[in-house]
C-alpha cells in the first residue's frame, strides 16, 4: 500500500505525466506490427502517465490499460480503451489474451519475492507466438537510486538488475533480444540505465 501511495502521488506532478511514447517503442512496433491485424490485443502492463497508449491503438485494434495507481488511470479516458486497476504478480485477464505486452520500466519495482511470479504470469496472460517488449533497470544507474533515496520516489523500493540477471529472468522462451540504453540527466552527474528485452513466448 505504502508503493502505491508513492506512485499515486507521482503521478499528480505535472512533469510524470510525459506525454510521447519512447523512442524505443517506437520503432519497434514499426517494424514487427507495421499493420493492424483483425482482432489483435495489446496490453500496456504499467501505463502510467498513459504516453504509450495512443500509439499502441495505431498499431492493434484492442487496447488494454492497466496500472496499480489510481491517479494513473484517471489520467486518459478514451472510450475504446480498456482499462483495469491491477498489481502485479495478479492480472485480471484469461489465459492467452494479448499478442504484445508492453511492460515500460515497470518489473524492477516489485518485490524481490514478486518478479519471477509476475513474469510466469505475464508469460500466462500473453498468445502463442506473442511478445513481451520490456525494461528492467541496469545497476549501473545512478539516477534511481537518488529519486529512491530523496527524490519522488523515496519510501518506494526498487531492483536494480546486471544483464546476466535480467536475461536470465526469461528463460524458456522461443526468441529474446537484448539492448541498453544509457542516458546521462542534463547538467547532472547522474545517469539513467535501462536493459531492453524484446521477448517472445
Amino acid at each position: 500500500m505504502a508503493n502505491q501511495n508513492v506512485w499515486d502521488n507521482h503521478y499528480v506532478r505535472s512533469r510524470a505525466q510525459q506525454l510521447y511514447p519512447d523512442e524505443n517503442v517506437v520503432r519497434l512496433l514499426k517494424k514487427e506490427f507495421a499493420a493492424v491485424a483483425a482482432k489483435s490485443c495489446a496490453l500496456d502492463l504499467g501505463a502510467g502517465s498513459g504516453r504509450h497508449l495512443p500509439l499502441l491503438q495505431e498499431h492493434f485494434e484492442h487496447v488494454y490499460a492497466c496500472d496499480f495507481s489510481r491517479t494513473s488511470l484517471s489520467l486518459y479516458s478514451e472510450e475504446k480503451l480498456h482499462k483495469a486497476q491491477a498489481k502485479l504478480p495478479e492480472l485480471p485477464y484469461a489465459d492467452n489474451s494479448f499478442d504484445f505486452i508492453l511492460c515500460w520500466g515497470v518489473l524492477h519495482y516489485l518485490a524481490q519475492e514478486e518478479i519471477a511470479v509476475a513474469i510466469a504470469e505475464i508469460r500466462r496472460v500473453l498468445k502463442p507466438n506473442g511478445s513481451i517488449f520490456l525494461t528492467l533497470r541496469s545497476d549501473k544507474d545512478t539516477h534511481l537510486k537518488s529519486q529512491l533515496s530523496a527524490g519522488d520516489l523515496r519510501e518506494g523500493h526498487a531492483r536494480l538488475f546486471s544483464k546476466e540477471e535480467a536475461l536470465t529472468l526469461f528463460e524458456g522462451v522461443s526468441q529474446i533480444k537484448y539492448g541498453f540504453i544509457l542516458r546521462q540527466i542534463l547538467d547532472e552527474e547522474l545517469v539513467v540505465a535501462h536493459h531492453v528485452l524484446w521477448v517472445k513466448r
